[in-house]
């Protein structure tokens, strides 16, 4: 048996690597996998050394103030690693963390495979130099991340992006709406706070004041999407200080949610491009501790915050960031969006030509396993 080392820290790398697991073992490699991630990793049999909840923070000052911490789990990971002679090291996303990681693990004598390149073309470029010495090969999802990768001669596969393949909308929208009990008069606005508590707490308590504003306005059920990694009291607890009447729903019934939503109000990220892959009209927020964006804004190279305006280059949905993340803009977007027919439209069919764009035909972990099969001789 061979001992692959794999690291998903957040929520949406966790998915990615559950396709990786499922992949080999559709495969029939005889591999143990090891390493961070959360409660599906262990249902697919995945060692955990620590679960991915230690790892949800955000924020420059916020990750300062783990770093104690994080040195701690760094030496943990890499001393299993070596003492389990790890054939390979598959690290998905959460490059300041992984990005240190692979530098070790190469040191010790153990590749490592990159999944979902780090977003140099956004920040931080000088991190192509880290990723040359340190990665053994590198795997990108977006169309316009060849250029870079060729450019700088770090060998990589575009795989396309994960998560068209794993979008399953499994409920007709009139069907969702009925078990919902929601009235034919009535709208369904969805929220999305994020997959990390400290994105919850910056981020719900002003959502839920723009959907009471919204009240006022029309006739509308409001629910909220709850992430893997966010305990429900830590989302029950806020919403009894604002609003009880909000319906909490399970990961595993996002895409139904999305897919029966007339409007979502949701955090920069992930979740962008699955509304805008099952088509929905939505408003992009995010608001981190004031110290980290003050820090982090003077290294960011581009005007745009969501993937679905970098990918666009323009501003296809609106984008409430930092001091602009308050009820009343986002009130005042989402009732623009709805009031207005031409602009909704608009919006729909830019998100169906970047489906377009990043539709690929083979399966972004298959791309994967035959890079690493080949590599290894497994």
């Amino acid at each position: 048996m061979k001992n692959f080392l794999i690291l998903a820290a957040e929520n949406s790398a966790e998915n990615y690597g559950v396709q990786i697991i499922d992949q080999f073992n559709r495969s029939r490699e005889n591999i143990h996998f090891f390493g961070v991630g959360g409660d599906r990793f262990e249902r697919k049999g995945v060692e955990i050394l620590f679960h991915n909840h230690e790892f949800s923070v955000i924020g420059i000052i916020e990750v300062l103030s783990s770093i104690i911490k994080f040195k701690r789990y760094m030496h943990l990971i890499l001393k299993k690693a070596v003492e389990k002679k790890a054939e390979a090291a598959i690290l998905i996303d959460f490059p300041d963390f992984n990005l240190r990681l692979a530098k070790k693990l190469k040191k010790a004598g153990i590749p490592v495979y990159y999944y979902i390149g780090p977003t140099v073309w956004a920040w931080r470029y000088s991190r192509v130099k880290l990723i040359r010495k340190a990665v053994k090969h590198l795997f990108v999802i977006f169309p316009f991340e060849q250029e870079i990768y060729k450019k700088e001669k770090i060998p990589f596969t575009y795989t396309g992006h994960p998560l068209l393949s794993m979008i399953r909308v499994e409920e007709s929208k009139p069907d969702f709406r009925k078990r919902m009990a929601l009235k034919n008069t009535e709208m369904l606005i969805s929220l999305l706070p994020g997959s990390r508590p400290s994105e919850v707490k910056f981020m719900l308590p002003e959502m839920v004041k723009a959907v009471t504003r919204l009240k006022e306005k029309q006739k509308l059920k409001v629910c909220l999407l709850k992430a893997h990694t966010i305990d429900r009291k830590t989302i029950s607890d806020i919403l009894k200080q604002t609003d009880p009447r909000i319906e909490i729903i399970d990961q595993d019934q996002g895409h139904n949610l999305i897919n029966a939503s007339d409007m979502i109000i949701t955090t920069c990220g992930t979740s962008n491009l699955e509304i805008a892959m099952i088509g929905v009209p939505f408003v992009a927020c995010y608001r981190v501790h004031s110290l980290s964006y003050y820090l982090g804004i003077h290294l960011v190279k581009i005007k745009l915050y969501s993937i679905i305006n970098i990918l666009a280059k323009e501003k296809v949905v609106p984008e409430l960031i930092q001091r602009e993340f308050r009820s009343e803009k986002i009130f005042q977007e989402v009732m623009n969006i709805l009031e207005n027919k031409d602009l909704k439209e608009r919006m729909l069919a830019k998100f169906k030509s970047i489906k377009e764009l990043l539709r690929q035909n083979t399966n972004p972990a298959e791309i994967m396993y035959t890079k690493i099969k080949r590599d290894l001789s497994i």
